[in-house]
């Protein structure tokens, strides 16, 4: 009653079952080869996506201290501690009580400041840079497999962050 009939010309042959282990190894083969030319792509990828989430996470601690440094009218600014931390801190202006905490950033895994930046980047409450510097104060931030990306600060408060460029020094 449910089963299905059988249709005279759809007869399977006994040798014609499936595919063979000759066909199935081909299959594979074709997979294995494209996988070598993507995987290496897809990790490139993911390594320059790293840098540049680090990058705007940087470039987000500066805008958000230079908004403190807006809103409180006070002085407020980015310390580098260390080469993959950065903390937000606000400054009392007459120096009488040290720096509140604000907050900070990590940098993803193998993504790292350079030895040479600017430890800290203070604004004051007009939103500027304090003390003027003579250029605009840059960040550089590389990443283990040698690109590297500029966070670049003008001395009115604009933050800029870079395209990555390969290091052609390693």
């Amino acid at each position: 009653m449910f089963r299905p009939r059988l249709i005279a010309g759809s007869r399977i042959r006994q040798g014609q079952r499936g595919f063979s282990v000759v066909e199935m190894a081909i299959v594979l083969l074709i997979i294995a080869i494209v996988s070598a030319f993507v995987v290496p792509q897809i990790l490139s990828y993911m390594r320059m996506y790293r840098l540049g989430v680090g990058g705007r996470n940087v470039a987000t601690a500066l805008q958000r201290a230079r908004y403190l440094a807006t809103s409180n009218n006070t002085l407020a600014g980015i310390f580098v501690a260390e080469l993959q931390h950065v903390d937000i801190e606000q400054y009392d202006p007459e120096g009488k009580v040290p720096p509140q905490n604000m907050g900070g950033v990590n940098l993803p895994a193998g993504v790292s400041f350079a030895s040479d930046v600017p430890k800290q980047i203070a604004f004051d409450g007009r939103g500027v840079i304090t003390p003027m510097p003579k250029e605009s104060p840059t960040l550089r931030i590389n990443s283990a497999d040698g690109y590297y990306l500029y966070v670049t600060v003008s001395p009115t408060g604009q933050v800029t962050v870079s395209e990555a460029q390969r290091d052609d020094r390693t």
